[in-house]
């Protein structure tokens, strides 16, 4: 008689619920703690009932206070089916009942094709009612299926996943909509940035050395914060926020730009390059002025510079 042993079990093996919320890694650690503690030496218990052949419900029982549920399953699918489903049933891990839950399906159309296969789908369709739409659907279950079988009793299942189907169909379309509608709103958007222009005083300054930007023929450029940095300036302001890659790619595309003719077609890519790389954002409205409050000011009338009037004024687009 099992009785004595799973009442016993049940005083002194943690219930199947303290385990629900926990995984076999957590499990197994709890249950050390535990056999180091308690009064059950839990690993040479279920040793015992393993080797003895009999009384597998207090093997199951004892699985589940190691926190193996899936070894739990399988034992219960050979001598309670019904225990199997329960068992499943209380894993709170989708991806966890989902992989039970086919094994009770499996189990159930192979146990019916020893039977003779007249109620195999009878009972696959059993497991699906049983575990819910939200674990498992009919194509989950159709390779446990006999090649040739009636439909009749799986036709709502069927019309449900078709439903579940047109439904999902439905929502990716209203997505690629909303996505065609953003694509043709960027495109409008760069389309605009590109014929964008913006005016420049004669006597505008330089952000940062708050040198006249026009007077030495140096390039420079204006940021959309209103901003307006020589191009040395930039570099030299922007270059210690770089990560090596990047400041080793400056340089070289510096030197590729010296030794590349004007009239060179690539000329115009590597420049594009460089500007990505040191003007892709004001260094001081964006993430480089973040990295830099820590800093020290080097000179007593950088403030002073730094926060100068604003030297330009816009065109209108």
């Amino acid at each position: 008689d099992e009785e004595p042993l799973l009442k016993f079990l049940t005083v002194h093996v943690p219930g199947t619920s303290a385990w629900n919320n926990a995984t076999s890694k957590s499990a197994a650690i709890r249950n050390e703690a535990y056999s180091l503690s308690g009064p059950l030496d839990m690993s040479a218990a279920l040793r015992t009932v393993l080797a003895s052949g009999r009384h597998y419900r207090s093997a199951i029982k004892l699985y589940m206070g190691f926190g193996m549920r899936q070894q739990a399953v399988e034992l219960a699918l050979k001598v309670d089916p019904s225990l199997a489903r329960e068992l499943a049933q209380e894993s709170v891990e989708l991806e966890e009942r989902k992989r039970l839950w086919l094994m009770i399906a499996k189990n159930a159309a192979s146990d019916s094709t020893s039977r003779g296969g007249k109620d195999v789908v009878s009972r696959v369709v059993s497991v699906l009612k049983d575990c819910g739409p939200d674990v498992l659907s009919i194509e989950d279950v159709l390779p446990f299926l006999p090649d040739f079988a009636q439909i009749d009793q799986i036709k709502d299942e069927i019309c449900e996943a078709l439903t579940s189907y047109s439904s999902r169909i439905e929502g990716f379309l209203r997505e690629m909509s909303e996505c065609d509608h953003t694509c043709d709103n960027l495109r409008s958007e760069i389309a605009r940035l590109k014929s964008r222009q913006v005016r420049v005083k004669t006597n505008a300054r330089c952000a940062i050395t708050n040198k006249l930007v026009l007077k030495d023929g140096e390039p420079f450029y204006v940021f959309p914060s209103g901003y307006v940095i020589l191009a040395s300036a930039l570099k030299k302001e922007v270059m210690p926020y770089l990560n090596e890659k990047q400041r080793s790619r400056v340089l070289e595309l510096e030197e590729e730009l010296k030794a590349a003719p004007e009239s060179e077609p690539s000329r115009e890519k590597l420049q594009t390059e460089l500007d990505g790389l040191i003007a892709a954002e004001c260094p001081l409205t964006g993430t480089v002025m973040i990295e830099s409050i820590d800093r020290g000011f080097d000179k007593s009338d950088e403030i002073d510079n730094l926060f100068g009037p604003l030297n330009i004024e816009r065109a209108e687009v």
